[in-house]
């Protein structure tokens, strides 16, 4: 059985105040809130037999801090497989990244997928305590095969924080994809491709 984990994407903010503004000024659009599900919840359907995609929910992912995030996946880590695959997405691919770069794993992972990491570009978004300075070689020595999924027109990401990866991490593959939506979809064949050819 091979075993998925994928960490999901979420915000974080410098100051409470600048939380608690989002949370009364966000702009509330009726098709978010009427369920449908994206490519993380039918990546189990798309894969099917022979996998295991485990999606847990990391803790308050709409004002994130990175202690918490470790501290939980940490305590999660205890049911990954060796030759597990991780994917991160968004705010998690900068966490795997940052967690990956400082801790040593009690696991080993087969591959990590990076989908739309930022890296310390806070000029869209804040990054807090997840915000990378430097990244260490246990990242790549960790990582097993090791992908970034880029898109070439994330509104979120910038090209910058893109560079700043295929810096840090020349060895790496990057797949450059059209995400006007930030990978926030239904359908995500090239990521079911990809995980089938490992």
């Amino acid at each position: 059985m091979q075993q998925v984990i994928v960490i999901h994407g979420g915000t974080t903010f410098k100051e409470y105040d600048r939380y608690l503004a989002s949370l009364s000024t966000k702009k509330v659009i009726v098709d978010r809130y009427v369920y449908t599900p994206m490519w993380k919840e039918l990546l189990q359907d798309n894969l099917g037999e022979g996998y295991q995609v485990l999606t847990p929910t990391m803790p308050n992912k709409t004002n994130a801090r990175y202690t918490e995030w470790e501290l939980w996946f940490e305590n999660l880590s205890s049911m990954f497989t060796d030759d597990c695959i991780l994917i991160g997405h968004s705010l998690g691919a900068i966490f795997l990244a940052k967690y990956l770069s400082e801790q040593t794993l009690q696991f080993k992972v087969k591959a990590t997928i990076l989908i739309a990491a930022p890296y310390d570009d806070e000029s869209i978004e804040d990054l807090t305590d997840f915000k990378i300075e430097s990244l260490s070689e246990k990242l790549t020595a960790q990582a097993g095969k090791f992908v970034f999924i880029n898109g070439m027109d994330d509104p979120v990401i910038s090209q910058a924080d893109l560079m700043k990866y295929k810096h840090a991490v020349p060895t790496a593959v990057f797949m450059i994809l059209p995400a006007p939506d930030h990978f926030v979809r239904a359908e995500f064949p090239e990521l079911v491709s990809l995980l089938k050819s490992f």
